[in-house]
């Protein structure tokens, strides 16, 4: 009878040193192919307008320059990457080391939000799944999509414990503010937050007032953002470059989960619609009170609101973009990604652990598999020839061109920052750009 009742105990004891084992392993598998992929890769057009706010001189000539629209983020996220760059001294990994922390911060927190609701081989699952997503390939970006949408999770994370103690409720409330602090898009997971916390109210019978005050509170950036926001829409308005439509609702998620045709959009309502028939079906079968009972023991109603709510944040964000006359493209969307990967660890769990095994091989496979290319460059030496390849093209270009004595003008604006950023300083006084006159921009540019 003692070894009846030690039994169990001994194997939730193994599996939970297994899965903290693999979640660590996955993390410096993470950490280690994102710094390579970041050290490799040359910065594009969006990464070199981070460079050249991190590098101005204050805080208050950061705002400054926001003030004139000089980019999209709030001031915050240009003062963190300021700060990992005086820690690393290679610019492109000091740039983008705050989004590689980032991707890192959504594999953890996903793990712990699955492991508390289902096993933990069903949790690796679902935290796997995040990397063979387009955030896998944000993490060595300098810029906030990462690093927002990490800040996101941890909210989640939080607000699941929220009961726990006081303080999961700062948690929260911090993790919300500083997801908003990064990016403003990040105002489209609160719809998201509002109705999870509202069906603890209308299913649970609790209002839960600490849960309340948090999500309040982690909108108290807006307050301080307002201008720039107004200013930015001001300048950017009616010029932005992605026209929005309805039907990105339809095509979102196919990028979002990295599927072809409309297989994004058909996982996103396969989901929804097993989601629902276990929570309305099963609710019918046993009565609501008993439902409440097993569905303890698995995901609660609010944990699953909050899944299809994310599922469907496109929806939300969207329609806000078109009301207000705002830009939206893919990556705004990307919290989305976060109810796919819980949806996913939380249907893994319905599954034979043998099928859970074989899903956690081939997710960690189709990672290491996309970025096999750039650990055998980092192995044979050869890990920056993109980054120089980029500055001999550049500067053969340029080079060509001295030869008559005349202003090299580009009228590709995309290739403009990086082949000023990427050409010696004794060849930037012959490089101009000429931007579009019907435009808000500068008729032409010029980088003495």
């Amino acid at each position: 009878m003692r070894t009846t009742r030690l039994w169990p105990v001994a194997s939730a004891e193994a599996g939970t040193r297994r899965g903290t084992a693999g979640l660590v392993l996955i993390l410096l598998a993470v950490g280690l192919c994102s710094a390579l992929h970041a050290l490799a890769k040359p910065f594009w057009l969006d990464e070199i307008c981070t460079v050249m706010m991190s590098r101005l001189p204050s805080a208050p000539e950061i705002w400054k320059a926001l003030d004139h629209a000089a980019d999209s983020n709030p001031p915050v996220y240009y003062l963190v990457t300021r700060f990992a760059r005086q820690l690393v001294p290679d610019d492109h990994l000091g740039y983008r080391l705050p989004s590689i922390l980032g991707l890192l911060g959504i594999v953890y927190c996903i793990y712990m939000i699955l492991s508390r609701r289902v096993s933990r081989l069903s949790a690796l699952v679902g935290a796997t799944f995040v990397l063979c997503t387009p955030l896998a390939e944000y993490a060595y970006e300098a810029r906030p999509y990462a690093l927002m949408i990490g800040c996101v999770s941890c909210a989640i994370l939080a607000w699941q414990r929220i009961e726990d103690s006081w303080l999961y409720s700062i948690l929260a409330g911090v993790s919300l503010a500083a997801a908003l602090s990064f990016h403003y898009y990040a105002v489209f997971v609160w719809p998201v937050f509002l109705v999870a916390e509202a069906s603890v109210w209308i299913f649970h019978r609790r209002f839960r007032v600490s849960a309340w005050i948090s999500i309040v509170a982690g909108a108290i950036p807006l307050l301080f953002f307002s201008k720039l926001l107004l200013r930015m829409r001001q300048y950017y308005g009616q010029n932005f470059w992605s026209h929005i439509s309805f039907r990105q609702i339809v095509f979102v998620h196919n990028w979002l989960f990295n599927m072809n045709g409309y297989w994004g959009w058909t996982f996103a309502l396969g989901v929804t619609a097993i989601i629902l028939y276990y929570s309305v079906v099963k609710a019918a079968t046993l009565g609501w009170p008993g439902y409440q009972k097993v569905e303890e023991k698995a995901f609660p109603i609010e944990e699953r609101a909050l899944i299809l709510m994310l599922l469907w944040l496109p929806a939300i964000a969207i329609a806000a973009a078109k009301i207000g006359h705002g830009g939206m493209t893919e990556r705004y969307m990307m919290p989305t990604i976060l109810g796919g990967a819980l949806a996913f660890g939380y249907l893994t769990s319905k599954l034979p652990r043998g099928a859970g095994v074989l899903l956690l091989v081939l997710l960690s496979t189709s990672y290491a598999l996309s970025s096999l290319g750039v650990v055998k460059n980092a192995l044979n030496g050869s890990l920056l020839e993109s980054r120089v390849a980029a500055t001999h093209e550049l500067q053969a270009i340029v080079a060509e061109n001295n030869k008559s004595g005349l202003p090299v003008v580009m009228s590709n604006e995309v290739r403009y920052l990086p082949m000023v950023y990427y050409t010696p300083a004794a060849s930037k006084l012959q490089l101009y750009a000429v931007t579009d006159p019907r435009g808000i921009a500068p008729v032409g540019w010029h980088v003495p």
